[in-house]
């Protein structure tokens, strides 16, 4: 399959230093995950080919191509990508996420979709609480875990007052691990450095 686009192809000159480094720290994390599947479905394949490489867009249209790219590298890697929105349809099971001493007074809801059956994909909406909100450049993250390692990443979010929703989307064999896992990345944090998990349940 055709390699994606560079991610400065897409930004340009025109994006905020703030948020040229949220894209590398995703586009980082996006590249860092296995090759992906053997098989890949067309039409996935026709979209990632087709984003454009040596025309891209001006202004917020650029910003929007660079999402658009992300969205793409991970579901063609299997691994999900978050985007704030409205709720979708009804959840096919709910899998409630409890505290561990790390984020007492959190909690967290998810809610589990129907899998397609032409990709192979499941959305997941997450519902979280009680996270505090973290320093500029850090972030959580949702992950499957196995035998208490983590072994895969759903996506990751940040958090303000309240409650927080998030949707992702993913392609796992949820079958393959024996627990959903919410941990947090600090700024300037190595990406292998050892984290605390916050939330978590059983699959």
């Amino acid at each position: 399959m055709r390699e994606p686009p560079d991610l400065y192809e897409l930004l340009g000159n025109d994006v905020s230093d703030e948020e040229r480094r949220r894209l590398e720290r995703t586009d980082a994390l996006l590249r860092s995950v296995p090759a992906p599947p053997a098989s890949v479905p067309h039409a996935l394949a026709d979209a990632i080919s087709g984003i454009p490489s040596t025309r891209p867009a001006r202004g917020p249209r650029r910003f929007a191509a660079a999402l658009a790219f992300a969205a793409a590298v991970a579901a063609a890697l299997g691994l999900g990508y978050w985007a704030g929105g409205e709720r979708g349809g009804e959840a096919e099971y709910r899998v409630a996420m409890r505290a561990t001493e790390e984020a007492r007074g959190a909690s967290a809801l998810i809610r589990v979709g129907e899998r397609d059956d032409e990709t192979g994909n499941v959305t997941l909406e997450l519902d979280v609480s009680g996270l505090p909100k973290l320093p500029e450049g850090g972030y959580y993250a949702l992950w499957l875990a196995k035998d208490g390692r983590y072994a895969g990443t759903c996506g990751t979010f940040g958090v303000g007052e309240g409650e927080t929703t998030v949707s992702m989307n993913v392609s796992y064999d949820f079958d393959d691990y024996d627990e959903w896992v919410i941990t947090a990345y600090l700024p300037n944090e190595p990406l292998d450095a050892e984290r605390p998990w916050l939330l978590r349940a059983r699959i």
